[in-house]
């Protein structure tokens, strides 16, 4: 990964591991190698390490919001540190009514969301949320509507405040206007994910998402935009099985409403993505239970932050 002056290198084939027992990563998206110049990459690069190196160093403890079962090998690496799994992390239970949600951007009491979800058959529902950063050109937005559109499938579709202006007043006109979807510029991810009319998950991978996503069982479509996000996705499509990618190779233009047509279809149809990722989520409820090893980590740190002390 890096050079004798831990330079970040310019891999031939664009693969490596951390260590034998993890999984072989594309050093393509990795975040120093979006910068552009050889000087800025290096910069980067440094500054991630460095910055992760000093927290392993000052730490006894690193946490993650992750399970045993997810990343084996990771959790067996040397460090500085002890690394604990104490996830999947979530706001409150699982069923959706009884979801408290809490910390959200642009969150409002709106229930619309749930309603619409009521009112729908089980495991129709394709939900759509790139999170609280990504943007998209007028272009894709236009494309990705014409996508829903075109899946026949009904949607529920998250929409940062400002852009639903940009969206074919056709489209709106056709979906939103006769109850096939809605848009809407927030949502309470914990219990859309966790409603039974939801099918599959349009996600831009970032990791909370992906959690809450096999925290519930559903299936994943990847439309990753940067950084951890195309790690992410690896090991959603490649590793643990529960989803594909979007598109096989990025910034090559618009994403057409064909592809989503087809890769919408295909993801709905895949019974093996279903059973795969209802099986992480049997292990996700299992570490999360009373006597799971999430749980006892969790209560173990807590114990240790509050022993007077000596």
């Amino acid at each position: 990964v890096c050079d004798h002056i831990s330079a970040p290198l310019k891999l031939e084939n664009n693969s490596f591991r951390l260590s034998e027992f993890t999984p072989p990563m594309d050093a393509t998206f990795l975040a120093w190698n979006f910068m552009g110049n050889r000087d800025a990459e290096r910069m980067v690069f440094h500054y991630l390490t460095s910055s992760a190196r000093a927290a392993a160093a000052k730490a006894d403890i690193l946490l993650c919001n992750s399970f045993v079962e997810l990343e084996p090998a990771i959790f067996t690496l040397k460090s500085p540190a002890t690394i604990l799994p104490i996830g999947p992390l979530r706001t409150g239970q699982r069923f959706a009514h009884q979801v408290e949600v809490v910390g959200h951007f642009w969150q409002t009491n709106d229930d619309t969301c749930l309603s619409f979800l009521d009112e729908q058959p089980y495991g129709s529902v394709v939900y759509v949320a790139f999170g609280s950063l990504t943007i998209m050109s007028p272009g894709q937005l236009k494309e990705l509507a014409l996508g829903l559109e075109a899946s026949g499938h009904p949607f529920l579709w998250v929409v940062r405040p400002g852009l639903a202006g940009n969206l074919p007043t056709s489209f709106l006109d056709a979906t939103t206007g006769q109850g096939k979807g809605i848009v809407v510029e927030w949502a309470p991810q914990e219990q859309v994910l966790a409603h039974p009319a939801v099918g599959c998950f349009v996600t831009h991978c970032g990791w909370n998402s992906t959690v809450e996503s096999i925290r519930n069982g559903v299936p994943m479509l990847c439309w990753p935009y940067f950084t951890d996000q195309f790690t992410n996705q690896i090991y959603i499509c490649d590793i643990w099985r529960i989803g594909l990618k979007m598109v096989q190779t990025y910034g090559e233009g618009i994403v057409t409403k064909e592809i989503m047509v087809e890769r919408l279809k295909e993801l709905l149809l895949d019974e093996g993505i279903k059973e795969r990722v209802q099986r992480l989520k049997e292990f996700a409820e299992t570490n999360m239970s009373e006597e799971g090893e999430s749980t006892r980590n969790l209560n173990a740190v807590v114990e240790l932050m509050t022993r007077p002390m000596s």
